[in-house]
């Protein structure tokens, strides 16, 4: 009897696709279709009633897995992120699930460590391997038709038997060592060297398999190849996962003792347990808010809930990392972006399973197949990196609240400079609000000083005030960490005689100099350029730098401070392996003096010994055209500002500016959030952008200039019918960065009064737009940036 089901296809498509299969399944597990002549994996939804005969339909080729991979609850997540956010139910449930898990027919499979018994079950994979060699996935579904493909993929490369090579993965590759195995003992009369002799000796006291590595300072590569000659031994590579750590194992737990003030807020907390509530914690910089999170989730492990703890990027927090696996050790399943995907693939089988009941990750944690949810803690809730900027386009923390009433948990929010959104809902009595205004024991917010730039007679990068402070923190054995939000050594080269400017082809904006590699390069689709030494327009040999990045200041430093242990951390050295671990372990154990770097640096580090902040330009982000240019200012400042004074030892911050008047950065001089959120709320209100109003936006890209200018007119004649007090459209209009990756862009905003009338809004676009071949767009709802 054929059962049909709607099968939920990880690509954004409209409608329902129906196959069939000879048995009922049940929701949530993988199943493998054929879907325009191309082979899909996908979600099983629910069984269909179909009307025999007026349609044929395609059957269902395979079935993946034995039980769900996701609940109920979880595919009633995936519906409501679908409709808000306006993507496929396919795309919302494959975010939810582990990139292993989402296998794709261009993976190429390769045979890389043939056992030396095939279990039966794998024969027919493992002789097809060894027969053609590598293979594409769509030939090996050809060649072995009839048998359960995936499962068996799945167990050989969890054996290690075979390699996929997944073409969109953007996880570190495995690492391939060689190892040695004793294939035969030495025959009675053979003839071998001295020197062959001694290293067959050694390598036959070891136990085989074992990695070359362990031996090639005793012997000589030339030595083992003669025994390999010989068929004594044999060479093989071997895939190994090695697991990144970002903290110290075996760090002993710290003694909590709480302040009134902490006491007052975990007892609050503490009573809105076992139900859905959300409260936002408001605690200035070092006022604690971790040591309440501690003492919550023990209340909660208690009662046999599941927690899941959510923190912007755990690389870029490796204290409260440690902090945790010191108190909870293996309760805690750690999701970060520099696990491979087998290694988060089997920290979320741990969850799944429930071997552990916390989970702490970034935004993707809140898919986390948490068993009895009772918490879901959001730290740095008004960190950007919460919202994904590909499809589906969720925002973690909004997610996390979401979770949480289908599931009756609780939500905390913690954040010194909360966002606009969470402020004004906890004001308006949509959450509740917790205070710490006060740092524990006897230390004390640092002392903020505004240097005017205005009035530096020299306008150099580092003023006389700040080289004089970093000197004595220096003479005084005192570390210190310096910010400045632009990576590179120069925003742009340009000629000083005819003005051409160094610009990306593929974006049209100017290229970052990078002097580490005399090389130019666009940050925005990463295209490289060498430097050139002559201008491309006119043969000028005379340039003009532009603004200054962190590697302008590293050098700097250097000159001015030759002793001085720089450490530098921003995106472009932030790919050199351990680099947040060595950052770490440096800073804490005072091997480094000076820590420059980017936003990077701007949460999550606490050592006792940094009494110097200093900013060197504050307005960077100031300066963007972007409505939340002004927030986003005040709170890295404010955010780097408490790095300092994080001990017994006085904090001192200089801030350099050529804006010193600005409301952003005169509030966050005076570490004063409510005043900064006071005013901008007002401005926020009068212009009708979020809290008071929705935002939503649609951006449209394509190759052809002219094409997309043309159906920009269309657009405009389909907002004309829709503009009114409650919903705001502005737009059509070129987007700020107007050609990115070669896609010329326009976007429309929508400011809606409500989540239903923006709902209404954007269908009524997605119904009305005519499709265009050359032109793509996709739907952006609450975005972070208008850019």
């Amino acid at each position: 009897m054929r059962i049909y089901h709607i099968v939920h296809l990880p690509w954004q498509l409209e409608g329902d696709f129906v196959y069939y299969a000879e048995a009922k399944y049940p929701e949530g597990i993988r199943v493998l279709v054929n879907f325009n002549r191309k082979e899909l994996v996908g979600i099983l939804g629910k069984s269909v009633d179909v009307s025999a005969g007026k349609i044929s339909y395609k059957p269902i080729l395979e079935v993946l897995d034995t039980t769900p991979l996701l609940d109920e609850r979880m595919i009633e997540l995936g519906t409501w992120m679908a409709g808000y956010y306006h993507c496929s139910l396919g795309k919302a449930l494959f975010a939810m699930l582990p990139s292993l898990l989402q296998p794709e027919v261009k993976n190429t499979i390769s045979l890389i460590n043939e056992p030396h018994e095939v279990p039966e079950y794998y024969t027919p994979l493992i002789s097809q391997l060894k027969t053609t060699g590598p293979q594409r996935l769509d030939q090996l579904r050809q060649s072995l038709k009839g048998y359960p493909l995936y499962k068996m993929l799945e167990g050989a490369e969890a054996e290690g038997w075979i390699e996929v090579k997944r073409p969109s993965s953007h996880t570190p590759k495995p690492k391939t060592v060689n190892f040695i195995d004793l294939l035969r003992q030495p025959a009675q009369g053979e003839n071998f060297t001295d020197k062959q002799e001694m290293a067959l000796a050694k390598i036959q006291a070891r136990k085989a398999p074992f990695p070359l590595s362990e031996i090639s300072d005793e012997i000589s590569y030339a030595i083992i190849k003669a025994l390999v000659k010989k068929g004594i031994l044999c060479i093989t590579p071997r895939k190994i996962e090695t697991r990144i750590s970002f903290y110290s194992e075996g760090s002993k737990a710290k003694e909590i003792t709480l302040t009134d003030e902490q006491s007052s807020g975990r007892d609050f907390l503490i009573g809105k347990a076992g139900e859905y509530s959300v409260t936002l914690l408001y605690g200035i910089t070092g006022s604690g808010k971790t040591e309440i999170y501690i003492e919550l989730m023990k209340h909660y492990l208690a009662l046999g809930k599941g927690i899941i703890f959510l923190i912007p990027e755990i690389a870029l927090t490796p204290q409260m990392v440690e902090r945790f696996v010191s108190v909870f050790g293996a309760g805690i399943a750690i999701m970060h972006s520099q696990l491979s995907e087998r290694e988060r693939y089997e920290e979320w089988i741990r969850l799944k399973e429930g071997k552990c009941r916390i989970a702490l990750g970034a935004r993707s944690a809140i898919f986390s197949p948490i068993r009895e949810l009772g918490l879901i803690i959001v730290d740095e809730e008004h960190e950007q990196s919460y919202k994904q900027d590909h499809t589906p386009r969720y925002h973690g923390r909004d997610l996390a609240v979401v979770r949480a009433r289908m599931e009756n948990a609780q939500v905390v929010l913690g954040s010194a400079t909360p966002s606009l959104e969470s402020w004004h809902n906890a004001q308006t009595g949509k959450y509740h609000l917790q205070v710490l205004s006060r740092r524990p024991v006897t230390y004390k917010l640092p002392r903020v000083q505004i240097l005017d730039l205005c009035n530096e007679p020299e306008r150099e990068l580092l003023s006389q005030t700040l080289l004089a402070a970093i000197m004595q923190a220096l003479e005084n054995k005192e570390q210190i960490i310096l910010f400045q939000n632009r990576r590179g050594y120069a925003s742009y080269i340009q000629c000083n005689k005819c003005g051409e400017l160094i610009t990306c082809k593929a974006c049209e904006i100017s290229m970052y100099y990078h002097k580490d590699k005399e090389e130019m390069n666009c940050h925005y689709c990463g295209s490289k350029l060498p430097v050139p030494r002559k201008c491309p327009r006119c043969g000028h040999y005379s340039f003009d730098y532009g603004a200054s990045g962190t590697q302008k200041v590293e050098s700097l430093l250097k000159l001015y401070f030759p002793s001085a242990r720089i450490l530098r951390l921003d995106s472009d050295s932030a790919h050199k392996k351990d680099i947040y671990k060595y950052m770490h372990d440096s800073m804490k154990n005072r091997e480094a003096d000076i820590l420059l770097g980017t936003q990077m640096i701007s949460k999550g580090l606490d050592f006792e010994n940094v009494t110097l902040v200093g900013v060197i330009l504050a307005e960077i982000t100031l300066n963007l055209p972007d409505f939340r240019a002004a927030e986003r200012t005040f709170q890295l400042l404010t955010q780097v500002a408490g790095r300092s004074g994080r001990g017994e030892k006085p904090g001192n911050v200089i801030i350099q500016t050529f804006n010193p008047c600005h409301y952003a950065i005169r509030h966050a001089q005076n570490q004063d959030y409510v005043a900064f959120a006071t005013e901008e709320l007002s401005h926020r209100q009068s212009l009708h952008y979020p809290p008071y109003y929705r935002l939503g936006r649609i951006v449209f890209q394509s190759e052809d200039q002219k094409l997309l200018a043309g159906y920009m007119h269309q657009v405009e004649k389909l907002s004309l019918k829709l503009n009114n007090e409650d919903a705001i459209i502005l737009g059509p209009a070129p987007a700020p960065f107007s050609k990115l990756n070669k896609q010329y862009r326009y976007h429309l905003i929508i400011k809606a009064k409500t989540a239903a009338l923006m709902s209404q809004v954007v269908n009524y676009y997605k119904k009305k737009l005519i499709p265009q071949s050359k032109i793509s767009f996709y739907i952006d709802i609450d975005p972070l940036s208008l850019m």
